[in-house]
């Protein structure tokens, strides 16, 4: 009986040949198609030395750009952590920005083919294992795109997400 068994895997592989086994192998699903940074920003108008001694600042060009929105104007800002994770074509992606604590996650799929300007997809923040933001969003080139999160040692966190071109943003 185990002879006919074995028989019967070999004929089923030579019928379907290797291209059935390569195929198989393949996922078109999992195909890179962009990188997304989620990066976590602790923002204050108070005592900077509340920040993690780990915290690093932020570059003047991210700065600027904080600075030019109105609710997310303070005047300090640290770095807390970056993440850049791939944006697959048709799997759900998680970044964790705080690793390896699981405080911020953020969950990312795309909606359509990115172009060479534009990624449109779904984005889901969760602050302490809960859901707090469910949205579509177009991410465009260097534009990132800010959520101002929750009151956090006498500051807030800012979330920010954005594309990255094969690079962590800075």
């Amino acid at each position: 009986m185990t002879g006919s068994r074995a028989f019967c895997g070999l004929t089923l592989a030579i019928m379907l040949g290797p291209t059935a086994v390569m195929g198989a192998e393949e996922d078109p699903g999992k195909a890179v198609v962009a990188k997304v940074a989620v990066r976590v920003i602790y923002a204050t108008n108070g005592d900077i030395s509340a920040a993690p001694p780990k915290a690093a600042t932020l570059d003047r060009q991210m700065e600027e750009r904080l600075r030019k929105e109105g609710r997310l104007r303070f005047k300090h800002y640290r770095s807390l952590g970056v993440d850049v994770q791939p944006l697959f074509r048709t799997y759900e992606n998680w970044a964790q920005p705080l690793k390896p604590s699981d405080e911020v996650l953020v969950r990312f799929d795309a909606r359509s083919r990115p172009t060479a300007k534009a990624t449109r997809m779904d984005l889901e923040l969760w602050l302490s294992r809960k859901k707090i933001l469910k949205t579509d969003v177009v991410l465009e080139g260097d534009r990132p795109l800010f959520v101002l999160g929750p009151v956090w040692r006498g500051g807030r966190l800012i979330i920010a997400v954005s594309l990255a071109e094969g690079k962590a943003v800075r």
